[in-house]
């Protein structure tokens, strides 16, 4: 099998109102982990009153992705900036849940 990294995996910055969301999709794991992050903090420095991080699209996700959207929450509560997850219901959404880390967010579960 032959493709990139960038066939399984990306990540597009969209204004949606009063927020700017961060679209996830494909497969979040080891090798496509630490694309979001530079994301966040560049919403976060230019004055963004609330980032979303839209996980609809994202078909995967594992540890590596977890700790990834932990440091991103970290970095936006540092900053004070609201930070929440929408995400689908299926595989990733059972991945947060079951790390127990789906809590420390704020969610919005929608299809």
């Amino acid at each position: 099998m032959t493709g990139t990294v960038d066939d399984f995996f990306s990540v597009t910055v969209q204004p949606r109102g009063a927020l700017t969301c961060v679209v996830v999709a494909g497969e979040l794991d080891l090798a496509t982990a630490g694309r979001i992050e530079p994301e966040v903090i560049a919403l976060i420095d230019s004055g963004c009153a609330v980032v979303e991080i839209d996980l609809r699209a994202l078909e995967f996700i594992d540890s590596s992705g977890i700790h990834e959207l932990l440091r991103c929450r970290e970095l936006a509560a540092d900053r004070a900036v609201p930070l929440r997850l929408l995400v689908a219901p299926g595989p990733v959404l059972r991945a947060l849940t079951i790390s127990a880390v789906l809590e420390r967010f704020d969610v919005e579960v929608a299809a």
